[in-house]
């Protein structure tokens, strides 16, 4: 990571810690110059600044911007609030448009023949051995670039000693994020969504989700009536930056339960899967 990154990173997160109200929350913070008596692998090393960032899930994290090796540049690195001994060393940056974002692989390299249990363990919760977080680019971004080193945090320490107590799922995935952007877009427009509803009216009298049957005027009457969320059926890898035109047989009627399964797993599930996980597929 170039320097101007790193730099571009600690002031983000300076102007981010003066809300009072950002979440999570930044407890303290390292002035950008060589460390001394935080950790004999960091003392004395090129430094652009360090934040202990508060996690209600578990300990602390330390997030140093640091120049880690003589021969690489700047990495995130992550502690424990006690300093015990680096949790995760990111360095690697890749580029999609004109985002930026980290790359980083869980490792375990224990001699006790659990490592193939622990990348189980890692990508059951994580999704992927291989993480990758979006580096904000306005003050906005911060929190959710916060929240994704926590949940890395969370996940590694709990893999590597596979944790009975399991960490919580991840909820975020920022690569293919201009894709995703688009494909929500696709799934709001408003005129062609009215078609495809109007359409399924026409042919049941009804609109019933099309995974697993569900009916929200049959469950919640007059309130429910003409409800349905709408799914682009199309996978996101496929979407084109510049734009294409949406068909209706592109969209796919589904209740709210069935959209958030959909998108629950990276790559997104295909409709076809999602019905043979739901007990109530028409």
């Amino acid at each position: 990571m170039e320097r101007k990154i790193a730099r571009h990173i600690h002031d983000l997160v300076v102007e981010y810690k003066k809300d009072k109200n950002s979440f999570p929350v930044v407890k303290d913070d390292l002035v950008p110059k060589p460390l001394s008596g935080f950790h004999q692998w960091a003392d004395s090393k090129d430094f652009e600044g360090g934040f202990l960032i508060e996690n209600r899930n578990g300990p602390n994290i330390w997030l140093l911007l640091i120049k880690w090796s003589a021969e690489n540049d700047f990495y995130v690195v992550l502690f424990p609030e006690n300093k015990a001994g680096p949790i995760a060393e990111i360095h690697d940056v890749v580029k999609e448009s004109d985002d930026l974002f980290l790359r980083w692989r869980y490792r375990p390299s224990k001699r006790d023949g659990n490592n193939d249990k622990r990348k189980s363990y890692f990508s059951k919760y994580f999704f992927s051995l291989e993480v990758v977080i979006s580096i904000p680019s306005v003050v906005d971004d911060v929190s959710a670039f916060l929240n994704e080193l926590l949940s890395l945090s969370e996940n590694r320490e709990k893999a590597d000693n596979l944790d009975k107590n399991t960490p919580d799922f991840r909820d975020s995935f920022p690569e293919g994020k201009l894709k995703e952007r688009l494909h929500k877009q696709r799934e709001r427009n408003s005129s062609l969504i009215k078609a495809v509803k109007q359409e399924a009216l026409e042919k049941k009298g009804k609109l019933e989700c099309q995974c697993c049957g569900f009916d929200f005027e049959k469950e919640y009457g007059e309130l429910g009536r003409e409800f349905i969320e709408a799914h682009h059926t199309k996978p996101v890898s496929e979407l084109h930056q510049d734009g294409e035109e949406t068909k209706k047989e592109d969209i796919a009627l589904v209740c709210s339960n069935c959209h958030r399964m959909l998108h629950r797993r990276r790559p997104w599930l295909e409709m076809n899967e999602l019905k043979k996980l739901t007990k109530g597929s028409s």
